[in-house]
């Protein structure tokens, strides 16, 4: 799907500066964590001054979770916008029953899926909570709005390039659809994909859940909230319980349980456990007949709990905004300079050559920086495989070189951080030192031409 690729391209043209593209994720984080604070105002029932503190506290959870800042800041992904795009298409639905509001509805709702494809079953959480009479209009749109994204996906399946036989593999573009066959209820308790295999889908899920909050009372708050909505709100039961369980469910039972996936359900688990909280609190002042001072003392208590598990948390936070020092492998705008500047040196090499450049990555920045270098600069990248065993024979790659040595001038990217099966490659290939640079991730970065070694 191409819809986060869309915004960021729209931000490009509408400031004509090429760094705006980093600023959609952020920005989209930043809208989340507003419409959480809605979400708990709108959608919790409690009286309009609690509604208010609700929703800051549920605003403060989400803006605290280390992974949702992680997405958002250090790793930018697709999840977050397509939970923005959900989220608002949700309120509609549940808040509104004129047609033109519905059907703008299903249209953040389509483009929600046109960013992230999965976030179709989110449908389930809205159906059952109402959309079964609203559902023409909320269609309607949704499929406006994905028709073009739909249209697009089916002429790249329509038009696969298969590698020439030389190559190591034989597909170069498959369909999403094809992830399908990935799923399989065995993956809930013994995944066996490359990330974490043997953990189990469900048990990831847990432990990942669990870290959503540095509260004490988190998840014994989201179980006080659930409980008292079966009571006294089954409607927003259902709502709340069927968005968990959809999410879980369905990453919970894929090959690779990849901790970002569940994203989508940290806004409910923040409403659930400020709500949960505030019902207990009044449970007990209810149970133990506090007077109104006491009462209030004990929900003063739950308060500084909470703000004193955050207070390291949003400290991190201030100092990292403060000194600006690169964490995850982010990228500064010096280092974004740098490679470029280095990469301009490549480029100017390769003319003498006669050929276009191709630059193949070794070590482990290779992942996430090879798309970065190709979209801020004219040049290709490819990748080293980085698992054991996706690492083909030596002389196969040799041979995917040679080939590859016809059309192109090759180089290698090189750092110290290369695995034994790249740098046995390295060792054994005929090499120039071309530049080097120096990156607030990798202070030693070597660019080197590749020669193709010759046969007697």
């Amino acid at each position: 799907p191409i819809g986060l690729s869309v915004l960021m391209a729209g931000a490009v043209k509408a400031t004509g500066n090429a760094l705006a593209l980093y600023l959609v994720v952020p920005l989209t984080a930043v809208a989340v964590v507003i419409a959480t604070y809605l979400g708990a105002v709108w959608l919790l029932p409690a009286s309009a001054p609690w509604k208010r503190v609700l929703g800051i506290g549920a605003a403060c959870i989400v803006l605290g979770s280390t992974l949702f800042f992680t997405y958002s800041v250090a790793q930018p992904m697709r999840e977050i916008p397509a939970l923005l795009f959900f989220l608002v298409a949700a309120f509609l639905v549940i808040k509104t029953k004129q047609w033109y509001w519905l059907a703008l509805a299903g249209v953040l709702f389509g483009y929600s899926v046109a960013i992230r494809e999965t976030n179709f079953i989110l449908i389930i959480p809205l159906v059952l909570y109402g959309l079964r009479g609203k559902w023409l209009a909320f269609s309607v749109g949704a499929l406006i709005m994905y028709s073009p994204f739909l249209w697009q996906a089916a002429q790249i399946t329509q038009h696969k390039e298969v590698f020439r036989e030389k190559d190591i593999t034989t597909i170069a573009i498959t369909s999403n659809i094809d992830h399908i066959q990935s799923f399989s209820v065995s993956n809930l308790w013994n995944n066996q994909g490359k990330f974490k295999p043997g953990v189990g889908g469900l048990n990831q899920y847990w432990s990942v859940a669990k870290q959503f909050s540095v509260w004490p009372l988190f998840l014994l708050s989201i179980v006080v909230g659930l409980i008292y909505l079966w009571k006294h709100q089954r409607p927003l039961f259902y709502l709340f319980s069927s968005w968990i369980a959809v999410v879980v469910v369905l990453f919970a039972a894929w090959i690779n349980p990849y901790p970002r996936y569940i994203l989508p359900i940290l806004p409910v688990l923040a409403w659930l456990s400020v709500f949960g909280a505030m019902t207990l609190w009044q449970w007990l002042s209810s149970q133990l007949k506090l007077k109104r001072w006491t009462s209030l003392s004990l929900a003063g208590l739950l308060a500084l709990s909470f703000i004193a598990s955050y207070q390291p948390v949003f400290a991190s936070r201030q100092e990292y905004l403060a000194t600006g020092t690169p964490q995850d492998r982010e990228l500064t705008k010096t280092d974004l300079t740098t490679i470029q500047s280095a990469i301009a040196t490549v480029q100017a090499d390769s003319v003498t050559t006669g050929q276009p450049p191709l630059l193949l990555m070794l070590g482990e920045t290779k992942g996430g920086l090879a798309e970065t270098i190709m979209t801020h600069t004219t040049i290709q990248t490819i990748r080293f495989p980085n698992k054991d065993k996706e690492q083909p024979p030596l002389d196969q790659l040799l041979a995917y070189l040679d080939h590859l040595d016809e059309t192109y001038t090759l180089y290698l990217w090189y750092d110290p951080s290369v695995t034994a099966d790249e740098q046995r490659f390295y060792n054994q290939s005929i090499l120039t030192p071309i530049t080097t640079l120096a990156t607030s991730f990798k202070p030693e970065i070597s660019i080197l031409r590749y020669a193709t070694p010759t046969t007697d």
